[in-house]
């Protein structure tokens, strides 16, 4: 349904008027620099054992593919439209961006989400950003000309921040870094390294602050990757970084000392409400496939979903993406609202409510998923699919940016149920 005849979900979309440039923008993008990238590429795409090189990472075509569709899109405004005009972005607020995203999205998982900036791109810590790093690293991120890396997790620090161990210390004018960081997206293909470090151990919100340096520049300085990790969905691009004695400038600073906490918060909460045009789009394109099964898919002399069991299992994907849309569109719209959604600190409501859409849409997205996967059938177990695929990425979702367990603990917290903790409680990231 998404490359041929509308599908009775696209008259729901309903996207404000305003935004028919950019979405067509989408589109021409989509039909001139994705779809003939994703045809040429099929054989990797489809099949697992080319989609990674002999090494287990990203094969290195999907990654030209990925940053030529990138680069494409940063020329017509679209990559980076989340961020705001003095950056060199769209200036689209979250509410906007939820209707770009699922258009984006609603292509599948070939080579389309490269036309927005992820993790691995133009996040919103280029606003803490000086003068001084803009021409090197702010700029070519947000036209899609370098790529990043988040480097924040490590083995035994996901969650609860303060249990990081990578640390900076002052060494005269500069910082000498040491630590490790683990199941980072974009690990062995970044130009920009972003990593938090404790700075000041013991400093509450002030123990953390973020740096910024070439990877290419630092590699084999006291900077290395290490072993790709093999993650449920096959990605390739995920893997972990040590560094050793790796020397940085003042200048390698992002936003101030001690700054680093509210800022990894900050860029916690844009990953969570992401998740809102990315699921619906994803689940809209999983409902399409699944009408298109169910209506050609004979059983005897009937369609299976003349079955009415298979009926409400359709009807119930529907709905899940419906509440799920609104609920996301409704948050956004309270964010918006005030001012700047990146603007610090966030009232605990907010905080509360960019929760919810985190929980809601991970978890809705996990069914519709699950569901699709079910109505496929013996085609649906079988990997080398896109339904499979959005199934296994679904499953990953409910993890990263903070587990849907640590929102729900910080949702109580903000609703007043917060008790004084052991020194071994989880501290989340919210605190």
């Amino acid at each position: 349904m998404n490359d041929s005849a509308p599908s009775p979900l696209d008259k729901e979309l309903n996207p404000p008027a305003h935004l028919a440039d950019i979405l067509g923008r989408v589109t021409a993008l989509y039909r001139d620099e994705v779809a003939p990238r994703e045809e040429a590429l099929r054989h990797r795409l489809e099949d697992e054992s080319q989609y990674l090189d002999a090494d287990g990472k990203l094969h290195p075509e999907i990654i030209a593919a990925r940053r030529e569709i990138m680069r494409a899109a940063g020329k017509v405004g679209v990559y980076s439209a989340h961020l705001p005009t003095h950056l060199g972005g769209g200036g689209l607020g979250r509410t906007d961006m939820i209707y770009v995203e699922e258009q984006v999205y609603g292509y599948g998982c070939g080579l389309n989400p490269a036309l927005l900036s992820w993790s691995e791109g133009a996040t919103p810590r280029l606003l803490y950003c000086h003068d001084h790093q803009r021409e090197q690293f702010t700029d070519p991120l947000v036209r899609g000309e370098k790529t990043s890396l988040h480097a924040v997790t490590e083995a035994g620090a996901g969650s609860n921040l303060f249990d990081m161990k990578t640390h900076a210390t002052r060494r005269g004018d500069d910082w000498v870094l040491n630590g490790s960081k683990a199941y980072i997206t974009n690990a062995f293909d970044a130009d920009v390294v972003q990593v938090l470090a404790v700075t000041n151990p013991g400093g509450g919100r002030k123990t953390f602050t973020y740096f910024m340096f070439d990877a290419r520049e630092m590699l084999g300085k006291g900077y290395r990757t290490g072993r790709v990790y093999q993650t449920m969905f096959g990605d390739g691009y995920t893997g972990e970084l040590f560094f050793d004695n790796l020397v940085l400038p003042q200048s390698a600073v992002i936003g101030e000392v001690g700054q680093g906490f509210d800022i990894a918060v900050m860029s916690f909460n844009y990953t969570r409400m992401r998740r809102a045009g990315m699921c619906s789009g994803w689940s809209k394109y999983l409902i399409e496939k699944s009408l298109d099964r169910v209506q050609s898919r004979q059983i005897g002399d009937r369609p299976l979903g003349a079955n009415q069991g298979i009926q409400w299992m359709v009807a119930d994907m529907y709905i899940d993406w419906l509440q799920t849309r609104s609920l996301s569109l409704e948050v956004a719209r309270s964010i918006d609202s005030p001012g700047p959604w990146y603007a610090l600190p966030r009232p605990k409501d907010e905080i509360r409510r960019i929760c919810a859409l985190k929980v809601s849409n991970d978890e809705s997205f996990y069914r519709v998923a699950d569901r699709a996967l079910q109505l496929h059938g013996g085609f649906g177990v079988m990997r080398n699919n896109p339904v499979n695929k959005l199934f296994q990425i679904a499953r990953n979702l409910r993890i990263p940016g903070g587990t849907d367990e640590v929102q729900r603990t910080t949702i109580a917290e903000t609703l007043g149920l917060r008790f004084e903790a052991s020194k071994s409680a989880p501290v989340n990231a919210e605190r």
